[in-house]
């Protein structure tokens, strides 16, 4: 098939102000594929034809063409040019729709990786180093991510990173090292399932404290420590799963404030996605001394990578370190050297952009479904919390909707066993369909199980 399409010389120009021109080619041939200006098996431009008509060296399209391949958008056919590649858009549309589970869709993290695994495949001292028993990381990485998170706006030169298997190793390691068996540590009222797997492996007493709009309800907090030696709480405070509730800046001095009047310690949790215009410095930053901070990238790049850390007070560093090492000899080092080759390069960088834009789109998409039955939801990142009005039981509506091939979670999945939420609402996770075009569907089957519900006579949206 020859080509028929020409770059849109202004908006080229435009993406070149902001990267290298051979990225901003890149972006602008990927919007066309992606938008299917540029259909399947179509021929691109001749290279020195797109050179001109851009005023661009032939080497800056060629750079371009190749990023495209590595991404998987096209494919060099030798001594014929480059066409656009077949990319699988649906994936499993006849199946499942899955608005349940928390992780990010593809916006080219298996690009990334395949080209920090040929990095570290060329570089066989480096690759030595990595394959040898090392408990806290090497040097090397100490160094990259304490750069790394200075660049974030983190004050942590005084700290090590404590490297774990993605976050819930360290919630289970913060714990291990904190408590003894039968302590109390409390927690926001719905919270991460994985917290609850922590406490009661490591035979912990927990309590949940209930939310406000503006965070954990501090004085239903100091009445429990009034009454009981806390050893504890864990928060997520930039992103809270499952309510979507950031804490404002009263409540954490607040919360602060009640860890030194009562002397407890706070874990706090910053794994949930949170769009880049939302996300914060932590807690830990204004009390290093109170708040074990715990981070990782699963939400953010990928969630099988399992690459987690740890800033922990310095008095308690080897502590939470002597856990890890109780539950494993040595942290892989393999997944972080991949991981500093993919975050030192820039295709890292978009495809940050890329899945923040994606993101985007997606919550407009499912508000513009929801606002048309009078539900409004609380959106942040990954997740959406839609408090459904007391006609629409949570465990009836998730099975209708599964019903209409789509799933969504239920918030007493977020409580206890001992104490079930009262709360009936529903979590949807944006990042479930790896594509648009799945998330297109979902939105479509989404509507259809809606409006089904509004045709029935005992049923008000």
């Amino acid at each position: 098939m020859n080509t028929i399409w020409h770059p849109e010389i202004e908006t080229f120009h435009a993406l070149a102000l902001e990267q290298p021109k051979y990225m901003a080619l890149a972006q602008l041939i990927e919007h066309a594929i992606d938008e299917k200006r540029l259909a399947f098996e179509q021929r691109l431009p001749a290279q020195r034809t797109l050179a001109d008509q851009l005023n661009i060296t032939h080497g800056t399209v060629t750079r371009a063409y190749v990023l495209l391949e590595q991404r998987g958008y096209v494919s060099a056919k030798l001594g014929a040019g480059t066409y656009v590649a077949k990319r699988s858009n649906v994936r499993s549309v006849p199946g499942l729709s899955d608005l349940a589970s928390s992780v990010q869709p593809n916006m080219g993290q298996d690009a990334v990786m395949a080209a920090a695994m040929q990095s570290l495949s060329s570089n066989v001292a480096a690759l030595s180093d990595v394959m040898t028993y090392k408990l806290n990381g090497l040097e090397r990485h100490q160094r990259f991510y304490r750069e790394w998170l200075k660049l974030k706006g983190f004050e942590c030169a005084q700290h090590d990173i404590i490297f774990t298997q993605g976050a819930q190793q360290g919630i289970f390691a913060c714990l291990s090292a904190l408590c003894e068996p039968q302590d109390l540590v409390l927690h926001e009222a719905l919270t991460y399932p994985g917290f609850f797997k922590a406490c009661d492996s490591l035979h912990l007493q927990h309590h949940g404290i209930p939310m406000l709009d503006d965070g954990i309800d501090l004085q239903a907090l100091e009445s429990v420590c009034q009454s009981h030696t806390v050893k504890a709480i864990y928060i997520t405070p930039n992103c809270q799963n499952p309510t979507n509730i950031q804490y404002s800046e009263e409540t954490l001095s607040g919360l602060l404030a009640l860890s030194r009047k009562y002397h407890f310690f706070i874990l706090e949790d910053d794994v949930n996605y949170c769009l880049p215009e939302m996300w914060r410095l932590p807690l830990w930053q204004k009390a290093p001394d109170r708040v074990f901070y715990i981070a990782s990238f699963s939400k953010y790049f990928s969630g099988g990578l399992r690459a987690g850390y740890v800033l922990a007070p310095l008095l308690w560093q080897q502590s939470v370190i002597g856990a890890i090492h109780a539950q494993c000899w040595s942290v892989s080092m393999m997944n972080f050297e991949l991981l500093m080759r993919a975050l030192q390069g820039k295709e890292y960088e978009y495809v940050q952009h890329k899945l923040a834009d994606e993101l985007r789109y997606r919550k407009q998409a499912l508000q513009n479904v929801l606002v048309r039955f009078d539900l409004h939801a609380r959106f942040a990142g990954l997740n959406v919390c839609l408090i459904l009005p007391d006609a629409l039981n949570m465990h009836y509506i998730s099975a209708h909707l599964k019903g209409h091939r789509v799933l969504v979670r239920t918030l007493d999945v977020f409580s206890a066993k001992q104490a079930p939420t009262t709360l009936n609402g529903i979590r949807f996770t944006l990042g479930g369909p790896a594509s648009r075009a799945e998330f297109d569907v979902a939105m479509t089957r989404l509507n259809e199980g809606l409006v089904q519900l509004t045709e029935r006579a005992d049923v008000v949206i």
